[in-house]
């Protein structure tokens, strides 16, 4: 998740185009009892912004100041704490295949570079 409660967010994808750009609050998940609620494979949030956003529901179009939004249509924005925060805690790398893979690119490229030199020549 790259969200969570309480975050601001810009709008940097939408279905109605003149929602992108807009600074919205992040409040809470999506549950099925919300007046606009929309079915996505990602996450979907409900948002606050002091702008009116558009939906389009069955066809008829609602414009609102809350309202759901899918999470990979959020970027959130963080503030310079949190960046001082990450540069003193580093996160570790994720444990998956992709990463597995550069490393073990990096060892072979350090590995060819050390066969290749001149100067190490054992001759």
């Amino acid at each position: 998740m790259r969200c969570c409660e309480g975050t601001r967010a810009v709008i940097i994808d939408a279905y109605n185009s003149e929602n992108i750009g807009k600074i919205v609050t992040i409040l809470r998940p999506q549950t099925m009892r919300e007046r606009l609620k929309i079915r996505h494979h990602a996450k979907v949030w409900i948002v606050r912004s002091s702008e009116k956003l558009k939906w389009n529901m069955n066809g008829v179009y609602h414009y609102d100041h809350i309202g759901p939004i899918p999470e990979n249509q959020l970027q959130p924005i963080r503030d310079q704490e949190f960046h001082d925060w990450a540069e003193k805690n580093p996160q570790p790398r994720a444990n998956c295949f992709t990463y597995q893979m550069m490393e073990a690119e990096q060892r072979s490229d350090k590995r060819r570079a050390e066969l290749n030199d001149p100067t190490k020549c054992e001759c």
